[in-house]
């Protein structure tokens, strides 16, 4: 005999920063806050970002696809985290007067999602052309040196090359997806400091989840004014 089923999820609505598509979403139950700890506890990034994929896509009504942008993704989990354990989470922030560390109540559900860059094509030369794209943490994770590696120019080439979606020359498109990393790190390398700058420059302005947060310090009573971003400045 079937056992009865103990909880009726409520049904929450929001929307996806990326296309503006509204969705339903339950809270997480324990199987997912479960494997959720697991992976927080191992202190590995990877095993992290899986398991917040993977909660999200449960607890999701509609079908999303496989590579949704980070900040999606991003922005969904704190979503549902907020309905799921709380509405507000307790980070540690230390004054920028005294460096006393404070703790400071964050209201999850006033998180926002920056503005996304103004265009996705950027012309290198006369000629040349390279069409942008928003990463997945499903790209990053297929890289496991862009999340080890200790040297922040090797991580931003990484994260660049993930971000070119193809090459336009005026007789040809060269998708990305059909290149092997390889060679689209030393395309990125056979570039101008100007060209890279332009190429770097739309990696540094993909949205992000933000917030702004000011307090008084306890200790000192300094007024602190500090803006979170990203999802490992919520959590």
């Amino acid at each position: 005999m079937a056992l009865p089923k103990l909880n009726s999820s409520p049904s929450y609505t929001t929307k996806i920063p990326s296309t503006g598509k509204e969705i339903n979403f339950r809270p997480f139950l324990v199987k997912e806050q479960k494997a959720l700890l697991i992976a927080y506890e191992t202190q590995d990034r990877r095993d992290l970002a899986r398991a917040v994929v993977r909660t999200i896509h449960a607890c999701v009504e509609q079908e999303l696809p496989q590579n949704l942008p980070t900040f999606d993704v991003d922005y969904l989990f704190t979503q549902i985290r907020s309905k799921s354990v709380g509405e507000t989470t307790e980070l540690q922030m230390y004054c920028q007067e005294c460096n006393f560390d404070n703790l400071v109540t964050i209201n999850l559900e006033e998180i926002e999602v920056s503005d996304a860059p103004d265009n996705n094509l950027l012309e290198l030369t006369s000629s040349i052309s390279v069409k942008m794209k928003y990463p997945s943490y499903e790209d990053i994770l297929k890289d496991p040196k862009i999340m080890d590696s200790k040297s922040p120019t090797e991580t931003l080439l990484k994260m660049t090359s993930l971000c070119m979606d193809s090459i336009l020359t005026e007789d040809d498109q060269y998708s990305l997806k059909d290149e092997s990393s390889e060679e689209a790190i030393e395309f990125l390398e056979s570039m101008t400091s100007e060209q890279f700058e332009k190429v770097t420059e739309y990696v540094n302005s993909i949205p992000s989840i933000n917030k702004k947060i000011t307090f008084n310090c306890n200790e000192c009573g300094h007024h602190n004014e500090i803006t979170l971003q990203g999802m490992d400045d919520f959590f």
